[in-house]
């Protein structure tokens, strides 16, 4: 498959996936529709990320992708794996198709 296949196909992957978190209880925290697109930067060859945050926030603005990261972390879409304290090296961001069950 084509790199720019591979892209939309993870696109429907997370598209799919945040659909079905929508409509499964209404007591869930809901994911607005930037969830699918904050995803899709993020994975987009890899379930991986690091090092993306200062694009993320000149796409989204830097308040909307702390919110996002948060609300995504805890549905489970999303891990954080930190460095020790005082690190300047970025997080790493693990994808989870499906969610973890918080």
């Amino acid at each position: 498959m084509s790199g720019r296949g591979d892209a939309v196909s993870r696109r429907r992957q997370i598209e799919a996936a945040i659909a079905a978190h929508n409509s499964n209880d209404r007591e869930q925290l809901l994911l607005p529709p930037d969830a699918v697109r904050l995803l899709t930067l993020m994975f987009r060859r890899d379930a991986v990320c690091r090092g993306l945050r200062l694009d993320l926030e000149l796409a989204f603005g830097r308040r909307t992708v702390d919110a996002l990261l948060r609300t995504l972390t805890e549905t489970g879409f999303v891990s954080k794996e930190t460095v020790g304290n005082g690190s300047r090296r970025p997080a790493t961001y693990h994808l989870h198709l499906p969610p973890r069950r918080p």
